[in-house]
């Protein structure tokens, strides 16, 4: 459980579920280059949903 104070000030307790780690570190942000953000985005225009093999195949590319 934890504790907090909303917007009035009132403190709000909120029940977290039991296999959320708060202690473990965050994971590393994953960088771009410019031409990679280039291409997501180009891909992003043509289908929002890349899934299976097209995604597999945009992550060897990339």
């Amino acid at each position: 459980r934890l504790s907090l104070p909303d917007a009035k000030g009132s403190i709000r307790e909120i029940i977290l579920p039991k296999g959320l780690d708060l202690d473990r570190p965050k994971r590393t942000r994953t960088s771009f280059t410019a031409e990679q953000l280039y291409r997501l985005e180009m891909e992003f225009q043509r289908c929002q949903y890349v899934v299976g093999r097209e995604r597999t195949e945009l992550a060897r590319q990339l």
